[in-house]
């Protein structure tokens, strides 16, 4: 996180850190010496860490599980008055999540990084099997398979509108089947398809957890309701990551 933390600084210094550098929500002391005890302030950052780590299998079952659960149909008035009473609490929150997970597009980019990560051995046994060389074959052929009608068609008929209409029927229907059988030829399990706005949904549970911690951490005044409120959402993304990791070894 060292180069993420670098590109953001101005940002987190005006939101989240004070004028000597240290956190503003954070524990804070002069004498660096000594690791925290556990009655020490909570870890403002630990949300957000926590997210940064997950792949696109975590988020994929998250999401499914936050589009199945009841909470999640609309928002909860608990949480969006929190929102509105502490506003410079919810910027830093954003500001923090920002920091570990970056855009949309780069939270996506990390997940699939995690995700590669773990099939990396998968990959491994299908190269030494010779398997990830059939199936190139496979791919290459494929596409050429796709691309020598239309040409052949171009070339002889340019003019037969129907043939032409025909020939792209029938490759858009091979590479439907050539690549579902593909697919199941390689036995790698399929990318899941992770849609932005649900993303989105996700990436706002991060927030209310992380602006709970920082008010937790500042001592104000939550009812239990609220911040239970306000961390459904994570505790829902972990517990699916939980069982994700738990089907994955």
């Amino acid at each position: 996180m060292a180069g993420s933390r670098t590109g953001y600084g101005n940002n987190m210094n005006n939101e989240y850190n004070l004028t000597d550098g240290s956190p503003r929500y954070g524990a804070r002391s002069d004498d660096h010496s000594s690791p925290p005890t556990p009655g020490d302030a909570l870890r403002v950052e630990e949300t957000p860490e926590a997210a940064a780590r997950l792949g696109l299998d975590h988020l994929a079952a998250a999401i499914d599980r936050r589009l199945t659960s009841f909470w999640a149909d609309r928002e909860n008035p608990l949480v969006v008055q929190l929102r509105k009473a502490y506003p410079e609490e919810l910027a830093a929150a954003r500001a923090l999540v920002k920091l570990h997970l970056g855009s949309q597009r780069q939270w996506r980019i990390k997940a699939q990084a995690v995700r590669d990560k773990h099939l990396a051995e998968t990959m491994r046994r299908r190269r030494a099997s010779g398997s990830a060389l059939e199936i190139m074959f496979l791919r290459l052929g494929l596409i050429i398979a796709l691309i020598a009608p239309p040409v052949y068609v171009v070339a002889t008929s340019r003019d037969d509108i129907l043939k032409l209409v025909l020939t792209g029927a029938v490759c858009m229907a091979a590479a439907y089947l050539g690549g579902h059988f593909i697919t199941i030829r390689s036995r790698i399990p399929v990318t899941p398809n992770i849609y932005g706005p649900w993303l989105r949904e996700l990436r706002e549970d991060v927030v209310n957890a992380t602006l709970v911690a920082i008010l937790q951490n500042k001592g104000a005044a939550i009812e239990p309701a609220t911040a239970a409120a306000g961390r459904r959402g994570w505790d829902s993304i972990a517990s699916a990551a939980r069982a994700v990791e738990a089907l994955q070894g």
